[in-house]
């Protein structure tokens, strides 16, 4: 599980030195750094599972399995080149005077702090932890797509955060729904773990299951622009930082 912490360390780093010294001539080439070491990792996790198969933690709470880990690579694949062509971009923007030192620290944090909540949404076996994570995905979001602080990107960033917090809100209540129908036939700690409701899902109250679907679908149908609740996604997309920027967000 070393490849799969590494995974996650490394944009956490990544946020806590940006937000401090995000502004320096080299950021976006160390952008680009840190984003490589975490596809490295990935590629390292991979290679893990290839030959181990299923990657549990002690305490279940990652689980890396033939499926998302090749999702993980994917994102981690997306990050690195978006920091790529990112990095130029971002250097002429503040060349030019549209972005100043303290917008520049924004970014780049809130962009490792992207990868980090898309990293932890793939890698998580507990449904509560991965919602907690595509709400983190969701604030860093709206930080990124309002950085310029036009009267466009701000309209853009609070429709975003409006309607993904419905969509967010109705996915915890099919969340609560799912582990309501866990409860009832499981150790209550672990209802939540997808490992526990694969292995029991025959067991699992089917009305309760179907409605919760039903909030699920639209809640993380809504995050992701599931047509037809995708009204956000023009708007927040036009209004973003660049095209690198949206090519990363695609990944959510």
């Amino acid at each position: 599980m070393i490849a799969a912490y590494l995974v996650l360390l490394i944009p956490l780093v990544g946020i806590v030195y940006f937000a401090l010294a995000g502004h320096r001539t080299d950021t976006g080439k160390l952008n680009v750094r840190f984003n490589g070491m975490c596809l490295l990792a990935t590629i390292w996790l991979a290679i893990n599972v290839l030959n181990q198969g299923t990657i549990t933690s002690s305490g279940k709470a990652f689980l890396i399995d033939p499926f998302n880990v090749y999702l993980i690579v994917l994102t981690a694949f997306v990050g690195f080149t978006t920091s790529i062509f990112s990095s130029p971009y971002m250097a002429h923007e503040k060349e030019i005077g549209k972005l100043s030192d303290k917008r520049l620290k924004l970014y780049y944090s809130m962009f490792q702090g992207f990868m980090l909540a898309m990293y932890l949404v793939l890698t998580t076996n507990n449904m509560g932890i991965m919602w907690v994570a595509m709400e983190g995905a969701t604030l860093a979001t709206v930080l990124l797509v309002s950085l310029y602080r036009t009267p466009e990107s701000i309209e853009a960033a609070w429709k975003y955060f409006i309607l993904c917090g419905v969509g967010i809100a109705q996915a915890l209540f099919g969340t609560i729904l799912l582990y309501y129908a866990a409860v009832q036939i499981g150790d209550g700690e672990n209802a939540l773990l997808w490992s526990v409701l694969y292995e029991n899902a025959d067991k699992l109250n089917p009305e309760v299951l179907e409605i919760a679907f039903v909030f699920l679908l639209i809640g993380y149908g809504t995050k992701i622009g599931l047509v037809p609740l995708h009204n956000w996604l023009p708007d927040a997309h036009s209004k973003g930082p660049n095209l690198c920027l949206r090519c990363c967000r695609a990944c959510c």
